[in-house]
């Protein structure tokens, strides 16, 4: 019977073996996955440079950006983030942390300090200043759920093999698997375009 650490398993950063020139940046991709998530990236290796341009480009815009699952699903890619980033008073950036004994005095202390560093955080969110950091944030939100739909919409004409200029294409048993794939890449793997294409 094999003793498997699963937790360990899920925390790992799987880097592709084809990574080749993109490893580096992939583990840095990977690495925006919290412990628990499972650090692998699912798709092929037309895709990394897309992958390696976007988190780029995402970093500029929101530096703690936070990464759940990076994917291909029905031949799409598929960029699972969150911004990382909320708006915080700059003089109480941090929330209080909950005690480690467990005891009913330190959950009430703690319940109490949380409660006051929510009420100044609201008073601080209701500010000039606080309006426009939230207003700010929203904006870099916004910016980044375009990029990712960007490099989503470039995959779905990108060979998720190869890199080459593609389209989708299908298996042609009875239960169709996607792909999106250039013509050469395609016939190699026994698919064929797909007619149902949007």
């Amino acid at each position: 019977m094999l003793d498997v650490d699963y937790q360990h398993l899920l925390d790992a950063v799987h880097v592709p073996e084809d990574a080749g020139e993109h490893a580096e940046a992939l583990r840095g991709i990977l690495l925006r996955i919290p412990d628990g998530w499972g650090r692998w990236i699912s798709c092929d290796r037309g895709w990394y440079p897309l992958l390696v341009e976007l988190d780029e480009k995402l970093r500029t815009v929101l530096p703690n950006y936070a990464l759940h699952q990076v994917k291909e699903k029905f031949g799409g890619l598929r960029y699972y983030w969150e911004s990382g980033e909320d708006v915080r008073d700059p003089d109480d950036p941090e929330p209080p942390t909950p005690g480690r004994d467990g005891n009913d005095a330190e959950h009430d202390r703690y319940s109490q300090q949380h409660d006051a560093w929510c009420q100044r955080l609201d008073a601080h969110q209701q500010t000039p200043e606080g309006q426009a950091r939230i207003a700010d944030l929203r904006s870099r939100i916004k910016f980044g759920e375009d990029l990712v739909e960007a490099a989503e919409r470039q995959a779905k004409v990108t060979c998720e093999l190869c890199g080459a200029t593609a389209v989708l294409h299908r298996t042609s048993a009875r239960s169709h698997w996607y792909k999106t794939l250039c013509p050469a890449c395609g016939s190699r793997a026994k698919y064929v375009p797909a007619k149902d294409q949007t």
